[in-house]
């Protein structure tokens, strides 16, 4: 169900993500703030409930992506001066009760346990920090500036202080992703596919609202976005044996 809900209605995810591949005028010139709110709504926050459904081992991971885009979301509100994110974000932290309480009954530890870095991943952390930071500072500015017209509103919410959220979301997704192995494969998958659409957006609609006009940096966001998903085939490579010396 809350699938459904962040994906289709009342969040319209994948509805706002087919602006990409609509001709229609009405949206021309906000087809990248439309993107950046359905990959925020699709491929992080109804991809988390969706893995939590499917696999009940991964409700912990899904749990601490829905409540740092929860925390995104009401420091968005504080950033962008608009205080309906914040509403949008405390549904979505009293909706992931529903998973604490499901890990609970079936008994289902938080996998605690010490750092453990994966060094590709973190350099692809890194490298990506300072352009997600302005990527999400730039949405901030704007939400203050006034925002969207009310006509491209969803839910009646502005998409910019979104759009920030959803770069807060990445940069520090991303840095949790190098240093918490257990959280490391459902956050991979959000963070590859978010960026990649978020790219392919940009490339496609590069003038409008919300987007990058730079085609070198939207290729960029598609490589990265690429190179986060090969990580996991680095993480499974075998370690290197050494022949014992007599």
């Amino acid at each position: 169900m809350a699938v459904v809900f962040w994906a289709v209605l009342p969040g319209f995810g994948i509805i706002d993500l087919t602006t990409m591949f609509d001709d229609d005028s009405f949206y021309a010139a906000v087809v990248a703030l439309e993107t950046s709110w359905g990959v925020l709504f699709t491929f992080v926050v109804a991809l988390a409930f969706a893995a939590a459904a499917v696999r009940p081992g991964y409700v912990w991971p899904a749990l601490t992506l829905l409540w740092l885009t929860t925390a995104a979301l009401l420091a968005s509100a504080l950033l962008g001066l608009q205080w309906l994110p914040a509403v949008v974000g405390l549904i979505l932290g009293v909706m992931s009760l529903g998973l604490l309480l499901s890990a609970k009954r079936a008994q289902i530890k938080p996998p605690l346990g010490a750092p453990q870095v994966h060094w590709p991943l973190l350099g692809l952390a890194v490298a990506a920090l300072p352009f997600w930071w302005l990527y999400a500072a730039t949405a901030f500015a704007m939400s203050r500036a006034g925002g969207s017209p009310p006509e491209f509103y969803t839910m009646g919410v502005d998409h910019w202080p979104v759009q920030g959220a959803l770069g807060l979301t990445l940069a520090t997704g991303t840095l949790i992703a190098a240093l918490w192995p257990a959280v490391r494969s459902l956050y991979r998958i959000a963070l590859s596919l978010s960026a990649a659409t978020l790219g392919a957006s940009w490339l496609m609609h590069p003038s409008t609202s919300g987007g990058i006009d730079n085609r070198l940096l939207a290729t960029a966001a598609v490589v990265w976005a690429v190179m986060i998903a090969l990580t996991a085939n680095a993480e499974r490579l075998p370690r290197a044996t050494h022949p014992r010396v007599a």
